[in-house]
């Protein structure tokens, strides 16, 4: 197949820009012609270069909703399809996913479209935002498929109406082995702690910092890896706990494959997720996690067998969690084994990529027919 995927942010690396990453090396791997068309050029782009993985820019496509230039990325999207004549257009997040349908839509190519998170509902209370309801109820009768990479973002579809039940499909995330050891056993104390995440509201960085404050007698190290713009205040709070000697933080560009392997426990304190691709991450290393149970975290992360779940915001339940790790070395161990093993068996990139390409083919027999 000759496919385009479209993401909105070229920018900066997070869950959607891993995931296309992750499928177009998969794909191209078996024998698919990729394209990837995004937004503001920058880490994300650059390793697309170094994968060999040809990218193409719409410099007015941009995630806040401006509309002048919303049209002007329609237009370019529309030349662009032209140019490059796909068989299918694969778009990903919100802005990117409703113009590149349009644009697919007006050159009669079948369209596919990840969410990676809905944008259709506030997702700390699940209520729904109007205005984002009618725009993907609208895209998504443009498109032809759907894919939820977890069953969680699969419900919010169905119970918003945003597209038909029966374009809705479910495709787990999935990463690739890396050639990389363990460069320190799970085991090891003091244990270092890592979090991978962006440095903005979705993200709580205060609940762990405020949980581990309280767990000063023991020994641990923490590792923030990330950017953003609420970067200042997270060092604020790091100054203000007196946790100064205890945790740093490290730009986004950081070897993350390696902190990982080096590491002890990986954690995600967040307010709202689909299905983190840095989870799966840890799971590869081997490495027990501890995270809110949101969205579909729960889907990756098997309470008291793969991991320890907390309650949103919950500083107590957070704090007992770690500590049971901290001061737990045997459990840190059963519980990263039997996350690799899972990782192994349901989270592979490979594994994605045959289910995504099912999808793909749906799409195209649905158009011929």
């Amino acid at each position: 197949m000759k496919i385009v995927h479209v993401l909105t942010r070229g920018d900066v690396l997070g869950g959607a820009q891993s995931h296309v990453r992750e499928l177009s090396l998969e794909l191209r791997n078996l024998g698919h012609d990729v394209t990837v068309i995004t937004g503001a050029p920058g880490i994300f782009t650059d390793q697309l270069g170094q994968a060999g993985i040809p990218w193409y820019p719409v410099n007015s496509l941009v995630r806040p909703l401006r509309p002048h230039r919303d049209v002007a990325a329609l237009v370019e999207l529309w030349c662009a399809f032209r140019h490059l004549k796909p068989e299918l257009v694969c778009a990903h997040t919100a802005k990117a996913g409703s113009l590149a349908r349009a644009a697919a839509w007006l050159h009669h190519i079948p369209s596919v479209f990840t969410p990676h998170g809905w944008s259709i509902c506030d997702r700390t209370s699940l209520q729904a935002i109007p205005i984002f309801c009618w725009t993907e109820r609208l895209a998504g009768r443009l498109g032809t498929r759907v894919i939820s990479v977890c069953e969680h973002e699969r419900v919010l579809a169905q119970q918003f109406g945003v597209c038909p039940a029966k374009a809705l499909e479910v495709v787990h995330n999935g990463i690739a082995e890396i050639p990389l050891a363990r460069l320190r056993p799970i085991d090891a104390q003091p244990p270092v702690i890592v979090m991978v995440a962006r440095f903005a509201s979705q993200k709580d960085h205060g609940t762990l910092l405020q949980a581990l404050s309280g767990l000063q007698c023991l020994e641990w190290r923490l590792l923030l890896v990330g950017a953003g713009e609420l970067k200042p205040r997270v060092s604020e709070q790091v100054e203000a706990l007196g946790l100064s000697g205890r945790v740093s933080i490290l730009p986004p560009e950081s070897d993350v494959n390696r902190l990982l392997m080096e590491a002890q426990i990986f954690v995600l304190s967040t307010n709202f997720e689909a299905l983190p691709i840095s989870i799966l991450e840890a799971m590869r290393a081997g490495l027990p996690v501890i995270a809110t149970d949101v969205g579909g975290i729960a889907e990756s992360v098997r309470h008291d067998e793969t991991g320890l779940l907390v309650g949103r915001g919950d500083v107590a339940g957070l704090r007992d969690a770690l500590a049971r790790l901290i001061a737990g070395p045997g459990l840190r161990v059963a519980l990263g084994t039997a996350g690799r093993r899972l990782w192994r068996a349901q989270f592979t990139a490979s594994a994605m990529t045959a289910r995504t390409v099912e999808v793909y083919k749906r799409a195209l027999a649905a158009v011929e027919n």
